[in-house]
């Protein structure tokens, strides 16, 4: 059985699951493992699971620069892609729109 350290451990935490069977030799590691298995204890705590998802601004158009205006539609640019060639966007000039 291999031995792994605290980046496996910390990728473990991060995104590993009981039902992927590429954790299976991490998971029997930890069964065996006390010390390892208290220090995945210790990353659970102090790193961010990014299972939860992101955390929802309570307004996010105050946060917002590009909406600075309220979105309200006065005083904005209007989004035209048929505009001059130069000012169109990097993902426009790449789908040739």
């Amino acid at each position: 059985m291999p031995d792994f350290d605290r980046i496996d451990l910390m990728n473990y935490a991060m995104y590993g699951n009981d039902f992927d069977p590429q954790w299976d030799e991490i998971r029997a590691f930890l069964k065996t493992n006390v010390s390892a298995q208290k220090e995945l204890e210790e990353i659970k705590r102090t790193v961010p699971s990014p299972h939860l998802g992101k955390k929802r601004r309570e307004n996010p158009l105050t946060n917002d620069p590009r909406e600075s205006n309220g979105g309200s539609g006065v005083g904005q640019e209007p989004r035209n892609p048929n505009t001059d060639p130069s000012t169109k966007s990097w993902w426009q000039k790449i789908l040739g729109e």
